[in-house]
């Protein structure tokens, strides 16, 4: 019986800038082409991660960078090199025929690998970001040894950063957030559902609130953060809500069905996403914060007023001071600040910051910022790795110690484990990177910068077109940027290499693509 020809996706070689990339097409199908000095090759055409439009996105150096989350690709092969994408590009085929690239739409077989490691089974606490990173990295890496995961939510392993976003905007069904389907079966996990009481590290042993105890060869600590909660009055009430886990959007989305008026304590990320998208739902949100300028610290005034005013543009209101108390009966009303001023609400979001859990590891006490101080090989006893929110690492961008609360930081951490149990070394290194959906408009931002002396701004921050550099100890540590990805994107590469220029040279004007 004859079988149907593979179907095939044509793209002239002069439509493929050298050095460069471009999207075929024939009807549905689409690749991404990649051209350089070793030839032409073709991948999936769109990020496994969203979805993003490959094609749209940078290379920089022997990496593909996706437009929107900055996971990166080998140029050579399409390998997943850094997240939020947990899986590597498919390849296709390619010939050239007279002026034409031809991708054969049968996907290159990919061998499978084999680890070799003395460790048989990996216990893993937390069921968030880094531990799902930890987990699809070994797995793809060939590790064919045991994984326990253990962490107290009921969902299998989803995308947290969605919650704050899109999510709110209408009623959205849990599985959307899903990472995959069945996690657990997929990769093979040995998933149990339980309240962690102690963590001893010494040991490589976790006692569960009903006594059992595991134990493993490598242990992976990813307990993540809870929502802070501020001792206000009337924190109690029902309608006052936190916006942390899948549990928790799914309160608040349902809330929003009747809520009319909302009132968001707080003006960092989780707050005024929240805020945009249900605005975009057609509620009245009011946002309170203490500060007149959000994100003042964290970006500078230019940066903090021109999304002070995006948003205030698209209907949400702003008020400046601080909680007094949380008034109704039963039932939020209202939300009463400490000048006198009264916030009608149905609903009251509290975007206060979140609290590292590290309460249950044995042994181990917090700095100032909660994390657990850790080198840049992230152990924390011999075959024990912290990641994620509760890790204070060296950033090497900065020379600080850090403790970042990103996700995708959080899967860096996590893909850095799972080869340090398959026995790689060298201490972590990446760049950090966070996005955030301010309504239509996503900011990014990379590096680590606390406190900086001065910002190179680049652009027009409130056309919400700009490039800021951060500036500490005479070098930049950290930008973001909201319409300018091609020169942050190159930012971010660069950073991650330690090739960043002077600050001088940036004031000056430097082309940041072309130093990658």
């Amino acid at each position: 019986m004859l079988q149907d020809k593979p179907r095939e996706i044509r793209l002239a070689l002069d439509a493929i800038p050298p050095g460069g990339m471009a999207e075929g097409k024939a009807g549905e199908d689409a690749v991404l082409f990649v051209r350089d000095a070793g030839g032409v090759r073709a991948f999936q055409a769109k990020c496994p991660h969203l979805g993003a439009p490959l094609a749209k996105g940078e290379i920089c150096g022997q990496r593909i960078y996706c437009p929107w989350h900055k996971a990166a690709f080998s140029v050579a092969d399409g390998t997943l090199e850094e997240p939020p994408a947990l899986e590597s590009l498919t390849r296709y085929p390619v010939r050239i025929e007279g002026g034409e690239a031809v991708a054969t739409l049968a996907p290159e077989p990919v061998g499978p690998k084999q680890a070799q490691t003395p460790i048989a089974h990996v216990l893993i606490v937390g069921t968030g970001a880094a531990a799902a990173a930890c987990i699809t990295t070994l797995r793809r890496e060939g590790f064919s040894g045991a994984i326990t995961m253990v962490g107290r939510e009921a969902h299998p392993p989803y995308d947290r950063t969605k919650l704050s976003k899109q999510f709110l905007a209408k009623p959205t069904p849990a599985e959307k957030t899903l990472l995959e389907p069945d996690f657990s079966a997929a990769h093979r996990v040995d998933r149990i559902e339980a309240t962690v009481t102690r963590i001893e590290p010494a040991a490589r042993r976790v006692t569960l609130a009903d006594g059992r105890t595991l134990e493993a060869d490598a242990l992976l600590i990813a307990t993540g953060s809870q929502a802070a909660v501020p001792d206000f009055p009337g924190r109690e009430l029902h309608g006052v809500m936190t916006l942390r886990s899948l549990d928790d959007a799914l309160r608040l989305s349902a809330a929003a069905e009747v809520g009319r008026r909302v009132v968001v304590i707080g003006a960092g990320f989780i707050g005024l996403e929240a805020a945009a998208f249900l605005t975009k739902r057609g509620l009245s949100v009011t946002v309170l914060s203490r500060e007149a300028v959000p994100f003042a610290k964290r970006f500078g005034e230019a940066v903090g007023a021109a999304l002070k005013r995006y948003h205030a543009g698209n209907g949400v209101a702003f008020v400046t001071g601080s909680v007094a108390r949380i008034a109704g009966s039963g039932r939020v009303q209202a939300v009463e600040t400490e000048d006198g001023q009264r916030l009608p609400a149905d609903i009251v979001l509290i975007g206060a910051g979140a609290l590292p859990e590290t309460g249950v590891i044995a042994g181990a006490e917090p700095d100032e910022s909660g994390g657990i101080p850790v080198g840049p090989d992230l152990r924390l006893a011999d075959r024990v790795w912290i990641a994620g929110d509760i890790a204070a690492f060296p950033e090497r961008g900065s020379g600080l110690t850090a403790r970042i609360e990103h996700w995708r930081l959080a899967q860096q951490h996590g893909m850095y484990v799972a080869r340090a149990i398959l026995g790689a070394s060298g201490g972590f290194a990446d760049a950090p990177f966070f996005w955030s959906n301010q309504g239509d408009k996503r900011l990014d931002y990379g590096g680590y910068a606390p406190g900086f002396d001065r910002i190179i701004l680049q652009g027009d921050p409130e056309a919400l077109d700009f490039i800021a550099f951060y500036v500490r100890a005479d070098r930049v540590t950290a930008a973001c940027s909201i319409g300018r990805n091609r020169a942050f994107t190159a930012f971010l590469h660069l950073l991650g290499e330690g090739r960043l220029p002077t600050p001088e040279a940036i004031e000056r004007g430097a082309d940041l693509h072309a130093l990658v």
